[in-house]
């Protein structure tokens, strides 16, 4: 037993390090592209991101410091404990999830964890509903602003809405004991401490975005994909199509803008979308494991709650698309 966990951990210490080793050989090979790309990466992290994300995560570390989520817990509770067999801090988590975007539902589910109001069991079936991004990024972001439609900026917003409530029942607590009693901080330094977290989580997700969109633009600028492409496209996808999915699964933002420059349907285009989106990326999946390993969540654990995620909310889209005419 210990031989074969032994073989498993030297095997994935291979393939890390075999990463990093490429990753450092494609930046020393492309200096010039590297510093430009990361360089754009952050610029899209300062004006996208910041202005937008940074204001939650100060008002919401503000409110732990109330009785806030002790009272909303209160009115949950009889529907989390029946769907997802978890306090109703959850809805909580939920609401904010969805009102802000990744990672807050990641963030505010270790905040939990670390006061000792929730047990991990509860933390990681939180996780699997409470990871979501916002109607800002989907409605104005790529439904406007890369699509022109709204009408599949609402279509991919609600199934991947439903769609993470769903999979929220398919990884439901577990876990019989109770909730912790929520623990409250003295507020006389409430806002210093609010706005140095928040500053360090912002720098954190600033630096996760610059180097993910450096290593797509490198990969796509060099070709490095070109291979695959060639294959797709004897089996008749386009290239573009390819590029689109295999950067959406990296870096969400830049996936969905290569595919608002192909020729696909709006009804592939709205179920694709919604997959993307409701997996989030690498990207993602890093900013929020930043959190979830606060926990002891292992990543191949939340990697599946995405996946099934992201297939039951492009399921819906699917269905929805059967029915309504983009």
């Amino acid at each position: 037993m210990i031989k074969t966990q032994t073989k498993k951990i030297n095997f994935f210490n291979i393939i890390y390090v075999s990463l990093l080793l490429v990753c450092i050989i494609l930046v020393v090979a492309l200096p010039k592209l590297s510093i430009k790309t990361f360089y754009q990466g952050l610029i899209i992290w300062a004006t996208k991101v910041l202005p937008a994300l940074l204001p939650f995560l100060i008002l919401t570390k503000l409110l732990s410091y109330t009785s806030f989520l002790k009272i909303l817990g209160k009115y949950l509770s009889p529907i989390t404990q029946k769907l997802y067999r978890v306090g109703g801090v959850a809805g909580y988590v939920y609401i904010m999830s969805i009102v802000s975007g990744y990672p807050i539902g990641a963030k505010l589910t270790s905040d939990l964890y670390s006061s000792r109001s929730i047990t991990r069991g509860q933390a990681v079936a939180i996780t699997s509903f409470c990871s979501t991004s916002g109607p800002l990024f989907i409605l104005g972001t790529v439904a406007i602003g890369m699509y022109n439609s709204s009408k599949i900026g609402v279509i991919i917003l609600v199934c991947h809405i439903i769609g993470a409530m769903l999979n929220g029942l398919i990884y439901r607590n577990r876990d019989k004991s109770e909730t912790f009693a929520l623990q409250f901080s003295s507020p006389t330094n409430a806002l210093s401490e609010s706005m140095t977290s928040s500053l360090l989580s912002i720098m954190t997700i600033g630096g996760f975005i610059a180097i993910f969109y450096m290593f797509l633009q490198i990969i796509l600028q060099a070709n490095i994909i070109s291979p695959l492409c060639h294959l797709l496209e004897n089996l008749g996808v386009s290239s573009g199509v390819t590029q689109g999915v295999f950067s959406g699964l990296i870096e969400v933002t830049s996936g969905c803008l290569l595919l608002s420059e192909t020729s696909l349907s709006p009804n592939l285009l709205t179920i694709i979308s919604t997959f993307l989106i409701s997996f989030g990326g690498l990207s993602i999946h890093a900013q929020a494991y930043c959190y979830l390993k606060n926990f002891d969540m292992s990543y191949s654990k939340f990697l599946l709650q995405k996946f099934t995620q992201a297939l039951i909310s492009a399921f819906l889209a699917f269905v929805v698309t059967l029915f309504i005419t983009i």
